[in-house]
């Protein structure tokens, strides 16, 4: 397992910037934020080649692009259709990058698996995006979020397992894991197992209801912390990933937010540190 960085750390820094900084830290790749001003999906051949020259120049890798795809309005239609439109503009953008992986959403808002005929539609454009993919030698993951078909271990595993197609798989972000459910531990990897394919990692720790938060699910309020300092059990997730022989990049997601660059380069160092610990 090999710490990578997920370029939402530096969200409001050119890439000019943040590429030297991340190498100089530690991190030998990135997971590349889909939007602009990293890289911009509506012109991907211009912008890709921008962002390839840039990261070249520090020697950091694109190890996945982070985009917001897979959360049509509807999986049929004119929605399905743009969004795939998206996809292989985003495939187009990986392979100049050379990049192995592109992270989907797992549907919009309201998404559950136990919706028989939605999940019957979104299995269907969800194997039209892994061949448009595949086709470009891009592996498709599915991230676990609160939000969408993915909402837990068990549905992340019934809506891959429905999905069934060799190019698809599942991104485990372990902060939203464990938003999502309330908690998370080697259990959950165990359950997914082989479909992970792809990981995420940060911290958060519940709050009450009153106090001041950063992330608000159903009944739950939570906190983004920097890594070590929150409640997600993120070293017996790793453990078990690496019990299923895992060996692939792990990207520090934090989503805390720092107003001056000197914040933000002071927790990437942290978040590396922690990182490395861990693995």
């Amino acid at each position: 397992m090999r710490p990578a960085l997920h370029t939402l750390m530096f969200s409001g820094y050119p890439l000019e910037r943040v590429a030297p900084i991340v190498r100089e830290i530690g991190y030998d790749g990135v997971a590349l934020m889909c939007q602009p001003p990293h890289l911009d999906l509506d012109d991907p051949v211009k912008s890709a080649r921008t962002a390839a020259a840039v990261l070249a120049d520090s020697g950091v890798q694109v190890v996945g692009l982070a985009s917001g795809l897979g959360r049509p309005e509807s999986f049929e239609g004119r929605d399905a259709e743009s969004e795939l439109e998206g996809v292989s503009r985003a495939v187009e953008a990986a392979t100049i990058l050379g990049a192995g992986l592109l992270r989907l959403w797992g549907g919009p808002d309201g998404s559950t698996v136990d919706d028989s005929q939605g999940l019957m539609a979104a299995t269907r454009w969800y194997r039209r995006a892994a061949s448009i993919a595949g086709d470009g030698g891009v592996r498709v993951t599915i991230e676990i979020h609160s939000i969408g078909f993915a909402s837990s271990a068990a549905a992340t595993c019934q809506l891959v397992d429905a999905i069934d197609h060799p190019n698809i798989g599942a991104a485990l972000d372990t902060g939203n894991l464990h938003a999502a459910v309330g908690s998370t531990s080697a259990a959950d990897v165990q359950l997914l197992g082989t479909r992970v394919a792809d990981v995420h990692v940060k911290d958060l720790r519940g709050v009450a209801s009153g106090e001041q938060h950063t992330l608000a699910i159903n009944d739950r309020c939570y906190v983004h912390t920097p890594m070590g300092e929150g409640e997600v059990r993120n070293g017996e997730i790793l453990a078990a990933l690496a019990e299923f022989g895992y060996s692939g990049w792990i990207a520090n997601e934090s989503e805390c937010k720092w107003m001056r660059w000197e914040d933000s380069v002071k927790a990437a160092r942290h978040e590396y540190e922690a990182l490395t610990d861990l693995v």
